[in-house]
């Protein structure tokens, strides 16, 4: 059985009023004896009705591509920066704006190390002090409806993979293993992709055991100097209380 998530809730505030803007839960996560703590921020939202005008009441800059994408997209970044300022300040590190790099990836403030997520109803966001570990990813995803496992299995894994997870639906359904094999590589790719310098697929790692609140995989390429074939690499992974799913790796 995994074990309970401990969260707690405060307020986001705008800069102007002070007035509740979201309320943001945090959830207390130590994935491993060995790794750092995490307070995970996590914030609800809907994209419905959402616009634009809420990045100036919430003193958060609105980047150009953002402002011409469609409003979903807007809410997920604007939530997903709420919830990353919210993290930088809970860890004592400077509240600076995050930018987007070349791929899109966050630009976390000089002595912080962080990442971000989001699926269709709340983003998430953690942050350490860049001392803590090289880099962290953290991936939020839901279930694998019917419809999206046959591309999961396509897009995600491999035919040793797949009845690896076929051969471990008795811990999770297949459409959880397939979100959480997909969320898992997520988060491996976020907390390396500074070190490695370039985008590379999910086949980069390969699934090896599947754990009651870890995934085990093997680098199966060579990405970077610290990261090369036949390193393991082990996410931790929590099922929300709504059956969402929430990965992390930490390195």
């Amino acid at each position: 059985m995994l074990p309970s998530v401990a969260m707690t809730i405060s307020p986001f505030a705008t800069a102007a009023t002070a007035a509740p803007l979201a309320a943001c839960q945090v959830l207390r996560w130590q994935p491993d004896a060995a790794l750092p703590g995490l307070a995970v921020h996590l914030v609800e939202f809907t994209a419905a009705g959402f616009t634009p005008a809420s990045f100036a009441a919430a003193g958060l800059a609105l980047p150009a591509h953002i402002e011409r994408s469609v409003p979903k997209r807007q809410a997920e970044y604007f939530h997903g920066r709420l919830a990353a300022r919210q993290a930088l300040a809970a860890a004592g590190l400077a509240v600076t704006e995050i930018g987007s790099g070349a791929q899109r990836e966050p630009l976390w403030p000089a002595g912080a190390v962080g990442s971000i997520s989001h699926n269709s109803r709340r983003a998430a966001a953690v942050a350490l002090p860049a001392p803590s570990c090289h880099g962290i990813g953290i991936d939020l995803e839901s279930p694998a409806s019917i419809e999206q496992q046959d591309s999961l299995a396509t897009l995600a894994v491999d035919a040793a993979e797949l009845a690896l997870l076929a051969a471990n639906e008795h811990l999770l359904p297949r459409g959880v293993l397939l979100a959480l094999v997909f969320s898992a590589k997520e988060s491996f790719y976020k907390a390396v992709f500074n070190a490695v310098g370039q985008v590379f697929d999910f086949d980069a790692i390969r699934l090896v055991r599947v754990a009651p609140d870890h995934l085990d995989f093997d680098v199966a390429q060579a990405l970077c100097m610290q990261w090369q074939p036949g390193m393991p690499a082990r996410v931790h992974y929590r099922v929300l209380p709504d059956g969402d799913l929430l990965t992390a790796f930490i390195w």
